[in-house]
């Protein structure tokens, strides 16, 4: 008899989810495709094209949709389960709830490991080819370096950047070395810096403790300075494309340049909170689940418009958490960890705390 149930149940649940996802997805992409048609417009981006960048905007898509989707497949289908009296009769056979919560919480589980890997082998690739559509061929932006194993590297106009790290939020690079060329590509100044940052009232940048090594005459002539401001070609808005291509980076190699950050006496904070994200996002769905599970046992039927509020109620107050908690662990208020872990902690306690409650 459990195995029919869990059957039933299964069907229920993947049917009212992949309903939900189909829907969420349309609905994106119709108003993704009413604010951009202008762009591709303008930038005489074929019909191929086009369809290309969609198409592969929907694995992005459906990992940012999935947790919300799960949360309210969970709220209808034991709804529906609750308004039809089965939750009773299935208790009066001998089956607790916590039996029944397990099929749930087993499917959280596999969703969520899936949903890591879906993340670090898909969306990843997916999003590097629509990154490159919408910033080269419709934005006309050049490529002018990105994310190494050995840094952050950077062509600028006769001049390439290599650096540790840069937060684009306060304009501000850390480790910098930058390699000035002739227009023949000869090496003719070197300029390095722990600190460089953008004084937006002067728009010129500030260098801290670094030297500068002029070549003149095959001689090497190095000055050393504490602080200095510099007029490079080069402004915040050059970096901008940095986030994007930080974006693509998959977990490991994100893990292995924070790592490296770390050996070189950064702070991590940003990056360290972002990695720890990678990880805590992918369980969203099994912590939504639960918490989805406890309000349906402990309440009251509920109409289906009731129920499609309180979930998107439930989800909105889930992301406001969680970017107020990413942001104080980017800021390094908070540890990384606890940060990018915090929404999932609470909502995970709060959950299991219900689910006990309705079932004294």
């Amino acid at each position: 008899m459990i195995k029919l149930i869990d059957k039933y149940l299964a069907k229920q649940f993947i049917k009212i989810l992949i309903l939900l996802l189909v829907s969420f997805v349309i609905i994106y992409l119709v108003f993704d495709f009413l604010e951009k048609i202008d762009n591709f417009s303008e930038a005489g981006i074929d019909t191929k094209t086009i369809i290309t960048y969609f198409m592969l905007s929907i694995p992005g898509i459906l990992s940012q949709l999935f947790p919300t989707a799960c949360l309210l497949s969970t709220l209808f289908s034991l709804s529906l389960a609750k308004k039809h009296n089965e939750l009773i009769a299935w208790q009066a056979c001998g089956i607790s709830p916590y039996r029944i919560g397990a099929f749930y919480i087993l499917f959280g589980i596999i969703f969520s490991i899936s949903l890591f890997l879906y993340n670090e082998f898909i969306v990843c690739k997916t999003q590097a080819i629509t990154n490159y559509i919408w910033n080269i061929k419709v934005k006309k932006r050049k490529t002018k370096g990105g994310y190494f194993q050995q840094g952050i590297w950077l062509k600028g106009e006769n001049a390439i950047y290599q650096i540790d790290a840069i937060n684009l939020k306060t304009n501000t690079l850390y480790g910098v070395t930058i390699y000035f060329f002739t227009p023949n590509f000869q090496l003719k100044k070197r300029l390095d810096a722990s600190k460089v940052t953008w004084n937006s009232q002067k728009n010129i940048w500030v260098f801290y403790q670094g030297v500068e090594q002029v070549i003149f005459k095959g001689k090497i002539k190095m000055i050393p300075f504490i602080e200095k401001n510099i007029n490079l070609k080069e402004t915040p808005k050059d970096f901008q494309f940095l986030k994007a291509n930080y974006q693509q980076l998959d977990f490991w190699q994100l893990k292995n340049y924070v790592k490296k950050l770390k050996k070189q006496g950064y702070n991590v904070s940003s990056y360290a909170t972002d990695l720890w994200q990678r990880t805590s996002i992918p369980f969203t769905p099994l912590i939504l689940i639960i918490f989805g599970m406890a309000l349906v046992f402990k309440g009251k039927e509920t109409k289906t418009a009731a129920l499609i509020g309180l979930g998107i109620l439930i989800a909105f107050i889930f992301w406001v958490i969680q970017a107020f908690s990413i942001a104080l662990g980017k800021s390094g208020y908070i540890y990384p960890f606890l940060a990018a872990w915090f929404p999932n902690l609470l909502f995970g306690v709060w959950g299991i705390m219900l689910l006990k409650y309705s079932s004294e």
